[in-house]
């Protein structure tokens, strides 16, 4: 089993073009913002920034490209970056425990109802 993370990313899919041309075109932004970042010190954040990019934008599909491509299976492991995150629940459903459990890292909340939704802004 592979896990494909920010450590080993740029060296498994960044530097081997066969591997990119396998993926879809939509992604050639972010391995051309990548390679630009390759040449020009001051946007070495660029390319940090490509590779999680990267990792966030793969879909199932594509990990399935990438596991045919390197002979095993391939678990992403993405990184939530983000400032503020919404959730809505249901709550015809008992689906809130699960949600919440699933919440990491977002140490600020508020949480409003309707009849229907129990919604929640989580934030940094």
């Amino acid at each position: 089993m592979l896990y494909l993370n920010f450590s080993n990313a740029e060296e498994l899919i960044f530097w081997d073009t066969a591997v990119q041309r396998l993926l879809p075109v939509h992604m050639f932004s972010i391995f051309e913002q990548w390679r630009l970042a390759k040449r020009v010190a001051f946007l070495r954040e660029v390319g940090k920034q490509a590779i999680l990019d990267f990792l966030n934008t793969l879909t199932e599909e594509d990990v399935a490209v990438l596991e045919q491509h390197f002979g095993e299976k391939i678990v992403v492991e993405r990184l939530n970056y983000t400032v503020a995150m919404d959730l809505k629940i249901p709550l015809a459903e008992s689906k809130a425990c699960e949600e919440l459990c699933k919440v990491e890292g977002f140490n600020y909340f508020s949480t409003w109802r309707d009849d229907e939704y129990l919604y929640l802004s989580f934030w940094r």
